[in-house]
């Protein structure tokens, strides 16, 4: 391929959303290629995918992996009609990645930005409005031609306004239905049911039965009711879109901590602006409880910040006028002003919000169980419609056709499609609400079926404040030292030691700093090493030993108390028919008095356990919640069927495990548990309302009560009703 046709093949993509390229070779070309795909063995590509509109046709796209070698990992969003996917170029070329997804039936269009892809979007968008504009305009003149026949007209007249219809609905069942037959092809090629399959065999089955009709010099005709069903079905998907869009938004997180925008600030004071509109060097204001929308340069004298969200830690900072403050950061002051310096997207928190937000709501069983409904749906509503209209054939054709086209226009499963994800982002609004940050929506399905629940002891079921009891008589500049090792630790000892040597300015460097989880920190300062590590007691206190080659030098004990609602909470579960453990690195004579204070069976105590203990022991049990630090217990949290942090910075807890406890409350823990429970009520709920709904409605457009038309004005009504219903759960 020449360098002129490379260049406009990338025009081409970047500016026609609905064009199918048979030749996607100018993604392997070195001039062009590049530009769409990121650097290295492990490349990716995103493509805008024309044809995606429901959880079927996410997880045929994600099953990419499966199905085609070289491709590692396919993310679908059903919200941008998007996916992303990373592939190994040395195993298959860029062109191949995108022939794979063209061979499910999709169209896909290579995208570099997010600009280019709100372009595709918009476009995309707008040839639906041009195509429900047509569809308006072509039912509107029909209608007009019906009328005059219904009210009289005759003989010539009659057939001329006829023809007039049979022409105005051929560019509806041509242009305007054409999305319907992609999509019935698509499901057909894959050898699956698909919600489009209905319109596209009732308007294609009516076309062909009233222009048989209308050449016979017969009146029954329906280019009236298809052309207005087709109209009215796109009115229809166009509002499913729109709450599909603010319903179904994994920006949740954000929006609670009102990430989506801020306080700009102007001459008369502020004024709330979207997030992206504030550009580098404006300034916006922070108000006390808010958390930093943006990487900001403080204007202020100074201000105190929580770092939690960041680092774990959770003692104040204080900043002075002209720092840096990180994005994320909490504003504990009353007040404070910031010029802009990186809006969030391009911060270390924009990229664990990406993380959070990026939830697919598809990937669940029971999304899975709701499409299988869904094509159990399809299958039977086909096969009643065949076999009535092979029944009722020798009563009256024309009657015959007019109640099956009703059934299979009423009977669409669109509802029991849209219902599913509807319930799953009504839970995570929920876990929003009672501080869940919940990564991977699995987790509501895996916890039906866990049996034991293990919790960590130091920071889960205690405090997060150590307190150092007593410090040793030691010269000063081994508190120094002290500093020095725990500079960097997020564990619960660094923070007390942080907290109790406050008063000194400095600490020397270190070199060779090392952090085990479980064990303690070491390093060289001043050309010596020193270790800081648990030590083994016998007491109720929590011990570590500051050692200088090895030689233990000062002793140091701290006391935690347990949360004021492990009990109740620890209770609760228990009452839930769950086994409880206590895991903890902790000695025997400090887990065991906190243990029966919870209420734990000895043998349901494992004490001075490893980090790489902890995930042993989780392994070798099956349905198993490990609730512990996202650092310190992160093997054990990766291992377990669920795993849920409870303290630590929200980046280290979501790369081991799948929920974070925004609220210092181990009642979070309760209220997952109650929200899996809920999460499949309401999914089973919307499931048979859609059904019931549906199987009424068709039983009552082959008894011949409902029109065509009517049917096509009452199939948007379910998915309408399950959505107040959800409204209703979610205001309770």
């Amino acid at each position: 391929m020449s360098l002129a046709s490379t260049s406009h093949r990338k025009s081409k993509v970047g500016s026609t959303p609905a064009v199918a390229f048979s030749d996607f070779s100018f993604l392997d070309s070195d001039s062009v290629g590049p530009s769409y795909t990121t650097k290295g063995r492990l490349r990716g590509l995103r493509f805008f995918v024309e044809g995606m509109r429901c959880g079927q046709c996410v997880r045929k796209l994600e099953n990419l992996p499966a199905t085609t070698p070289g491709v590692l990992s396919s993310r679908a969003n059903l919200t941008q009609k998007t996916v992303e996917i990373e592939f190994d170029s040395k195993v298959i070329q860029p062109s191949k990645v995108a022939e794979s997804i063209e061979t499910l039936g999709f169209v896909p269009i290579p995208v570099t930005t997010d600009i280019e892809l709100s372009t595709l979007s918009q476009k995309t968008q707008r040839q639906t409005w041009i195509r429900l504009g047509v569809a308006g305009a072509c039912a509107a003149n029909i209608m007009t031609f019906s009328f005059s026949t219904y009210f009289g007209a005759s003989g010539d007249w009659a057939t001329a306004f006829g023809w007039l219809s049979f022409a105005l609905y051929l560019p509806v069942v041509t242009y305007v239905a054409w999305p319907f037959y992609q999509g019935a092809y698509r499901s057909l090629k894959q050898r699956s049911l698909s919600i489009d399959l209905p319109m596209a065999v009732a308007s294609l089955a009516g076309f062909v039965f009233s222009t048989i009709q209308l050449i016979r010099g017969q009146s029954d005709y329906y280019f009236d009711s298809l052309s207005g069903f087709l109209f009215l079905i796109l009115v229809s998907r166009a509002i499913q879109q729109r709450l599909q869009t603010q319903f179904l938004s994994k920006n949740e997180f954000a929006q609670g901590l009102e990430l989506k925008r801020l306080r700009k600030l102007v001459s008369s004071g502020w004024h709330w602006v979207k997030a992206e509109e504030i550009k580098a060097g404006q300034g916006f204001v922070v108000l006390q409880g808010d958390t930093l929308a943006a990487e900001g340069l403080l204007e202020s004298d100074s201000a105190l910040f929580s770092l939690a969200w960041l680092t774990g830690e959770s003692n104040s900072r204080r900043f002075l006028k002209g720092a840096t403050v990180p994005a994320g950061s909490v504003l504990l002051s009353p007040k404070a002003i910031f010029l802009l310096n990186k809006p969030i997207q391009d911060t270390q928190f924009g990229k664990i919000l990406e993380t959070v937000h990026d939830i697919e709501l598809n990937k669940s069983s029971l999304s899975n169980m709701s499409d299988r409904w869904s094509q159990v749906l399809l299958g039977v509503v086909f096969a009643a419609a065949l076999i009535f209209l092979g029944i009722y054939w020798s009563v009256s054709p024309q009657e015959a056709i007019r109640r099956s086209l009703a059934l299979i226009i009423l009977a669409c499963p669109c509802a029991m499609a849209f219902g599913t994800p509807l319930a799953l982002a009504s839970a995570l609004k929920r876990a929003r609400r009672h501080g869940l940050v919940i990564k991977d929506l699995s987790v509501l399905d895996r916890l039906l079926s866990i049996e034991t629940v293990a919790f960590d002891k130091t920071g889960t079921l205690t405090d997060s404040n150590l307190t150092l009891v007593a410090v040793p008589s030691i010269a000063p500049v081994y508190l120094k030292i002290i500093l020095a090792l725990e500079n960097e630790s997020h564990h619960p000892i660094a923070f007390a030691f942080r907290k109790a040597f406050s008063h000194l300015e400095s600490h020397p460097p270190v070199t060779g700093l090392r952090e085990s989880p479980g064990v303690g920190v070491s390093g060289y300062i001043y050309g010596r090493f020193y270790e800081l590590k648990h030590l083994n007691t016998r007491t109720k206190e929590i011990a570590c030993g500051l050692f200088e080659e090895g030689i233990l030098l000062a002793k140091f004990e701290f006391s935690a108390q347990l949360r004021e609602d492990a009990l109740a909470s620890i209770d609760k579960i228990r009452s839930y028919g769950l086994k409880t453990h206590l895991l903890s690195g902790d000695t025997e004579g400090s887990v065991f008095p906190v243990a029966e204070q919870l209420g734990f069976h000895p043998t349901e105590v494992h004490a001075s356990l490893s980090p790489c203990d902890k995930a042993s022991w989780v392994n070798k049990r099956q349905n198993t919640m490990m609730i512990g630090d996202g650092i310190n217990d992160g093997l054990a949290l990766a291992s377990a069927s669920v795993g849920v942090a409870a303290s630590g910075s929200i980046e280290a807890a979501l790369k081991s495990s799948k929920v974070y406890l925004a609220k210092p409350s181990l009642n979070g823990l309760v209220e997952l548990f109650e929200l899996a429970k809920h999460t499949k009520r309401h999914v089973r709920h919307n499931l048979l309302l859609s059904l019931g709904y549906n199987l009424s409605g068709g039983v009552l457009a082959l008894m011949g009560h409902i029109h065509p038309f009517t049917a096509a004005l009452l199939m948007p009504a379910s998915s309408g009703l399950i959505i107040f219903l959800s409204w209703l759960r979610d205001e309770k």
